[in-house]
């Protein structure tokens, strides 16, 4: 199966960061006001990237299928780390994100196919904290974030 053939086969829709997705589960056990977790499938195109943006959730990237990801996090000092999503050499197939960290996704130059992952959040996600931040705002305060459009 090809990988952009998930979007139909999964029912997945636009997501306003990049990719598409579909919620699959919100947990109905309640904390702080909110469920405790919850699941989407998400799929990013080799063409795509996911905006740089912060959840105040932890977020598990689960690979599935497809070429290998490259997770971008702001560092506290500023700097920025890429940690590779996939079953290749140096890649995990699961990919922390802590709360409060600013990440995007993007492919490594030459992919060939899209990817297929789950993200999983705890605390479920949420659009109240959630925040998407411009390529002009990424430049301006981490000014190594250009790397990540090349």
């Amino acid at each position: 199966m090809q990988m952009k053939d998930c979007v139909a086969r999964f029912g997945l829709e636009p997501h306003v960061e990049g990719g598409a997705f579909r919620e699959l589960y919100r947990d109905g056990q309640r904390s702080a006001g909110r469920e405790a977790s919850g699941v989407i499938y998400y799929y990013l195109g080799p063409e795509e990237h996911a905006d740089f943006h912060v959840l105040d959730s932890d977020e598990y990237w689960l690979y599935h299928g497809g070429d290998t990801l490259e997770i971008w996090l702001v560092e506290p000092d500023g700097g920025l780390r890429v940690e590779k999503l996939g079953l290749e050499e140096g890649a995990e197939p699961c990919v922390l994100v802590k709360g409060g960290v600013i990440f995007g996704a993007r492919h490594p130059a030459g992919a060939q196919d899209g990817t297929l992952v789950s993200c999983v959040t705890v605390p479920e996600f949420s659009y109240e904290p959630y925040r998407i931040l411009s390529r002009d705002e990424m430049l301006a305060t981490y000014p190594a974030s250009e790397n990540f459009w090349k």
